[in-house]
């Protein structure tokens, strides 16, 4: 069994692990997720163990610690928080010094993290997955954690491109929260008045509660996947997300992006490195 650990509350994360299982041709019906996503119903293909918003880090250990126990465990992979998101897998690590982990290593504000977790075991990864450039000091804590380190690119789902509409359209794509949706919006709105797309619908997908009173924006909300719908929109805004910054790299020409400030992800450190219109 592959047991994967996805901490983090948005579907981006789900989604990453997905593009991740399948590129490494791992049989999803071999697959056990760990996560308190509220997302999982978007991947009928696997086995969940839910994790609490409302629980302590300490029962978050404890869940991990007897899914490890009752699963007949071949690899043990960790999502974007080596360590976990409140410090929960140190003692993870420590109740199964010989387990097969594998790190799946995405930019986060290192330091931040770092400082934030009071336990720090002498960890060693049996391998580490880079998934996009790090800031340098989490490189070196990587190198000195991991038996190897293997660059690795995600292969994207395949879907046939399909207009939303018949009429011309421009995307706003972010899942939540409502403040970053607003932003995302308004700097769609700002932006249509100045490039002459006032004629042009803005369709927003979401999984939050919006309501906008505006004449050109439409909502939808809980549409997943919407990749295939990107070819043919004029404009695509999303914050600077892992996942959108992938997806759209063939579409950077009318991507917009709009960097949010997370507590771990750097999204301006990402933009910095890409070539990415904002």
């Amino acid at each position: 069994m592959h047991v994967f650990y996805v901490q983090g509350g948005g579907l981006g994360h789900l989604t990453r692990i997905d593009k991740l299982i399948n590129t490494l041709n791992i049989q999803k019906n071999n697959v056990l997720i760990i996560t308190p996503s509220d997302f999982t119903n978007y991947f009928k293909d696997y086995k969940f163990v839910k994790l609490l918003w409302s629980s302590s880090s300490q029962q978050w250990t404890n869940t991990v610690i007897n899914t490890i126990k009752n699963s007949e465990i071949s690899m043990f992979y960790v999502d974007a928080f080596p360590l976990g998101l409140k410090n929960e897998l140190a003692n993870v690590y420590s109740t199964f010094p010989s387990l097969k982990t594998i790190y799946i290593a995405r930019i986060l504000k290192w330091e931040t993290y770092l400082n934030a977790m009071v336990l720090k075991p002498n960890i060693m990864f049996f391998k580490t997955l880079v998934l996009e450039q790090l800031y340098s000091e989490h490189w070196d804590w990587i190198k000195t954690h991991s038996v190897n380190v293997v660059p690795q690119s995600l292969i994207n789902n395949s879907f046939s491109p399909t207009a939303f509409m018949d009429t011309p359209y421009i995307m706003v794509v972010h899942s939540g929260g409502l403040n970053d949706v607003l932003k995302i919006c308004n700097k769609a709105l700002n932006s249509i008045k100045k490039e002459g797309f006032e004629h042009c619908t803005i369709v927003v997908f979401t999984q939050v509660n919006l309501e906008l009173n505006h004449a050109n924006i439409t909502v939808y909300k809980n549409v997943f996947p919407v990749a295939k719908y990107y070819k043919h929109a004029l404009k695509i805004y999303t914050a600077a997300g892992f996942n959108s910054m992938q997806e759209l790299k063939p579409y950077n020409s009318k991507h917009v992006v709009v960097p949010l400030d997370k507590l771990y992800d750097d999204q301006f450190f990402r933009v910095l490195h890409t070539n990415a219109i904002t």
